[in-house]
C-alpha cells in the first residue's frame, strides 16, 4: 500500500485542537505553522470558533478543503468516535496522539479492541495510539507533540526512519541530525493497532527519496514479515537497520510495559536477521556511519581493504577492528608493492595497511598516485584512507586527490578523518559535495564498512534462494486435542516425513521383550526406554537404560525402567518399553520452538554435555533451504567439532543440513498444530554415513 497521502497531504485536520500551549491538542497546529506546512490546516474544536487565526471546524465533516490526514488528541474512549467523523468527511490517515489503551490494561484493552474494529470498518489507516506523531521533511508535515515538535529545521536527507519509542526514537533523530544524517520520514509507532512498523519500513523502501531505513523495534506479533521486509531491502539495494530493544530478561520487561508490544526472544530476532540481510545496529553512530557510506552510492563487491594511513597507529587500530568485525586487509600485489615502495618514504611501510607517512600527503601529485594504484589492485573491493586529524591544507589536498581518484575507480573510497571542521572548512565541503564519506575514527569506519559489506555479500548470497514449501501431513490422523506424544510416536511423525530415526520397535508390558527384539533383528547393544505420553523427560525418572549387552540384561532392563516410572510417576499411563539401536557419530539437537510472532523456528546445537555447558544453538525461521541449513552449522561455535579432531573422521555435515531443512518443512507443514519438537540426540556419523534422531518429542496444540 502508499502512504504518499499520508506523508505529503493535501491537508492535515487537528482532532482536539486546543488553545492551551500545555495540552497535547495545543502542540500540532503550532508546529505545522512553524514547519511551513503548506497545504490546508483545519483545526476541529466545537469549543473555539478560530485558532492561531485558523477557522476551527465543530466537526471534521465540516471541513470542506482537501484533506488526507488527521491528527488526533481527544481523550481516548472518544478516539473511536472521531475515527468515524474522520472517515465520513472523506479523511484516509490518521495520527493517533492519545494514550490511555492496551498499555494501560483494563479498560485501555476494551478501548483499543473498539478502536481496532472502527478503522476495519472504516478503511482509515492509523499511526498509533500512544504515540509522539510523525514528520514529513520533504512535505514540512510536523504532526506531532512534544519536544520534536518545537525542533522544525530538520536538514531533508535520505534516511527514514520509524520506532516504537517516541521519546528514544526522535533523541536518535536528535543525535544523528547533529551529526550530519538527514532525513525524509520519521514515524512514532506506538501501539501499532493499525499500521505496523514492517509495513512502514517497506513503504520508505519504495519510496525513490529514501535510500535507507531503520527502526527501533521493541517487538512486533507480525514477526514473520521481517524476512519479506529484509529480501525488499536487498532486491532495492537499500539497507534497513533495526535496533531492537529487550534483549536481556530486565530489558524485555520493560519493553512489554512500556508499549505492550510482543517483545519476542532477542536470539530469534537476530536469527530473522541474519536470513533477512537486515542490519542489526546497537546505538546511534552505526546509523550515522552506516547512511553516510550508504549516500556514497557504491556497494563493495567483496571484503578485501586496501589501507592508507598518514599514521601507523590508526593503520593498527583499524585492521583489528576490521577483521574483528569480518573484513580482511590481504596482501597487496607485488606489483602494487612495486610502485608504493618507489612513493613511501623509508621510514613508512608499502604493506597493507600501509603506513604512507604525513609527508605524501603533502604533494597533491604523490597522494593521487599512491591512490590510483591501490585502487588498480585486482584483490582489493574498497579503499580507505587514514587522515588522522590532517587540517587545512594537507587536508584540502588529499581531498582534491580522493575525489579525483574515486571518480576514476568504482569501488568505495572512505575516510577516517577527525580533523577540525573549523580548520578544514573547503575540505569538508569537497568531500561533502562529492559524497565522500568520512567517519571520525578508524574503529567507527571499520564497523560501518562491515555491516555495508555483509549487506553487499547477503545481496548476492540470499537473493537467489528460494524458501522450500511446507510439506503437508499425509500420515495417519493426528489427535485432536493438546498433547505429547510418546517417543515412538514421535519417531512415527517424524518417519512419516522422511526424517531418519534409529530402528526399533515397541513392546507392550508383559510380552517378552528378547523375543520381539530377535523377531526385528535388532542387534546388540541396545536401548531401553519406558513408553508413555505422560512422562516427557524419561531420564529424570529413571526410565532409560542404554547400552544393553545381551539378552540375559534386556529383560532385567525393561522390567527396570518400567517399575522405576511407576514409582516416579504412578499416574502415568505406560504402554510398554522401547528397543531401539545404538546410534554413534558427533551428539546434535535439533529442536523446534512455534513462536507467536515468527511460527515455527528451527534449532540447532551441539548435544549431549555442549548443549547446556557451551549454550551453543543457532536458529532459523522455517522453512528454509540448504544453504539456510549449512549456515546454521557454520554458525555453531563448536562446528569444527564435525570438521573431525584428534583423529575422529568428519561427521556428515550435508545430512544433518538435509535433516534441518526436512525438519523445518515438517514444522512449517504442520503449523498451528504444532507446539515444539525436541530430536535430542541426533548421531550424525562419519561423512557419507548420514544421520539419525535417536531421541525425539513432540507436542502438538
Amino acid at each position: 500500500m502508499s502512504f504518499e497521502r499520508l506523508f505529503h497531504p493535501r491537508g492535515v485536520a487537528i482532532i482536539g485542537a486546543s488553545a492551551d500551549p500545555s495540552r497535547i491538542g495545543g502542540h500540532p497546529l503550532k508546529a505545522l505553522v512553524k514547519a511551513g506546512y503548506k497545504g490546508g490546516l483545519y483545526p476541529v474544536n466545537p469549543k473555539y470558533p478560530e485558532l492561531a487565526g485558523f477557522t476551527c471546524y465543530p466537526d471534521a465533516k465540516s471541513i470542506k478543503g482537501a484533506c488526507d490526514l488527521a491528527v488526533v488528541a481527544v481523550p481516548a474512549p472518544m478516539v473511536s468516535a472521531a475515527i468515524r467523523d474522520v472517515a465520513a468527511a472523506g479523511i484516509s490517515y490518521a495520527v493517533i496522539l492519545t494514550a490511555g489503551f492496551r498499555e494501560t490494561g483494563g479498560d485501555g484493552i476494551n478501548l483499543e479492541t473498539e478502536l481496532k474494529k472502527t478503522l476495519a470498518e472504516t478503511g482509515v489507516r492509523a499511526i498509533g495510539p500512544n504515540c509522539q506523531g510523525m514528520l514529513s521533511v520533504p512535505a514540512r508535515v510536523w504532526a506531532a507533540f512534544g519536544s520534536v515538535s518545537e525542533e522544525t529545521d530538520l536538514r531533508l536527507g535520505e534516511v527514514s526512519g520509524a520506532f516504537q519509542s517516541g521519546g528514544f526514537g526522535y533523541a536518535i533523530i536528535n543525535l544523528a541530525e547533529l551529526q550530519g544524517v538527514g532525513f525524509r520520514y520519521c514515524v512514532s509507532t506506538g501501539n501499532e493497532t493499525d499500521v505496523t512498523m514492517p509495513e512502514l519500513l517497506s513503504a520508505f523502501l519504495d519510496d525513490d527519496g529514501t535510500k535507507l531505513a531503520f527502526g527501533y523495534m521493541e517487538g512486533t506479533p507480525d514477526a514473520r514479515s521481517l524476512l519479506d521486509l529484509g529480501r525488499k531491502s536487498l532486491e532495492t539495494g537499500k539497507p534497513v537497520l533495526l535496533w531492537k530493544g529487550g534483549i536481556t530478561e530486565t530489558g524485555a520487561k520493560a519493553a512489554a510495559s512500556h508499549t505492550a508490544n510482543m517483545t519476542g526472544r532477542a536470539d530469534l530476532y537476530r536469527a530473522a536477521f541474519r536470513q533477512a540481510g537486515i542490519v542489526e545496529v546497537d546505538d546511534v553512530e552505526p546509523i550515522v556511519d552506516i547512511a553516510a557510506i550508504i549516500k556514497h552510492g557504491r556497494l563493495p563487491r567483496g571484503p578485501n581493504v586496501g589501507v592508507l594511513s598518514v599514521s601507523g597507529g590508526s593503520g593498527v587500530v583499524f585492521a583489528d577492528r576490521a577483521v574483528e568485525e569480518g573484513l580482511a586487509l590481504p596482501p597487496f600485489s607485488d606489483e602494487t608493492m612495486r610502485k608504493l615502495r618507489d612513493i613511501v618514504p623509508a621510514f613508512g611501510s608499502a604493506a597493507n595497511p600501509a603506513d604512507v607517512t604525513a609527508g605524501v600527503f603533502n604533494n597533491l601529485k604523490l597522494i593521487t598516485s599512491t591512490l590510483d594504484i591501490v585502487l588498480e589492485d585486482p584483490g582489493i573491493d574498497q579503499l580507505v584512507v587514514l587522515l588522522a586529524s590532517v587540517p587545512g591544507d594537507p587536508a584540502l589536498k588529499a581531498a582534491e586527490a580522493i575525489i579525483s581518484a574515486s571518480k576514476r575507480s568504482d569501488k568505495p573510497v572512505l575516510l577516517a578523518w577527525s580533523g577540525r571542521k573549523s580548520r578544514s572548512e573547503a575540505a569538508w565541503k569537497l568531500l561533502e559535495d562529492a559524497r565522500i564519506p568520512f567517519i571520525t575514527t578508524p574503529a567507527r569506519l571499520a564497523k560501518a564498512m562491515a555491516a555495508v559489506t555483509r549487506f553487499a555479500l547477503d545481496r548476492e548470497r540470499l537473493l537467489g534462494r528460494k524458501m522450500p514449501a511446507p510439506l503437508p501431513y499425509k500420515g495417519q490422523p493426528l489427535p485432536d486435542s493438546a498433547v505429547s506424544l510418546s517417543e515412538s510416536e514421535s519417531k512415527e511423525l517424524l518417519r512419516s516425513y522422511g526424517v531418519a530415526v534409529t530402528k526399533e520397535i515397541v513392546v507392550p508390558e508383559g510380552k517378552d521383550v528378547v523375543a520381539a527384539a530377535t523377531a526385528a533383528g535388532l542387534a546388540y547393544p541396545l536401548a531401553v526406554k519406558v513408553v508413555s505420553r505422560d512422562i516427557a523427560h524419561k531420564t529424570e525418572v529413571g526410565g532409560v537404560k542404554l547400552g544393553i549387552a545381551d539378552a540375559s540384561a534386556l529383560a532385567a532392563a525393561a522390567g527396570e525402567v518400567i517399575a522405576n516410572a511407576r514409582k516416579a510417576k504412578p499416574k502415568a499411563a505406560i504402554e510398554g518399553v522401547l528397543l531401539a539401536e545404538m546410534a554413534e557419530g558427533t551428539e546434535v539437537l535439533i529442536g523446534v520452538i512455534n513462536d507467536p510472532g515468527f511460527g515455527p523456528t528451527v534449532a540447532v546445537g551441539m548435544g549431549g554435555v555442549l548443549t547446556e555447558i557451551l549454550k551453543d544453538v543457532t536458529y532459523r525461521i522455517a522453512p528454509f533451504d540448504i544453504e539456510t541449513a549449512r549456515d546454521m552449522i557454520g554458525e555453531l561455535r563448536a562446528a569444527r567439532i564435525l570438521d573431525g579432531y584428534r583423529g575422529k573422521p568428519a561427521a556428515d555435515k550435508e545430512a544433518l543440513a538435509e535433516m534441518l531443512v526436512t525438519v523445518s518443512r515438517m514444522a512449517a507443514g504442520l503449523g498451528d498444530r504444532l507446539s515444539e519438537m525436541d530430536l535430542n540426540p541426533v548421531f550424525v556419523g562419519p561423512r557419507g554415513s548420514g544421520a539419525k534422531a535417536a531421541d525425539a518429542l513432540v507436542v502438538l496444540k
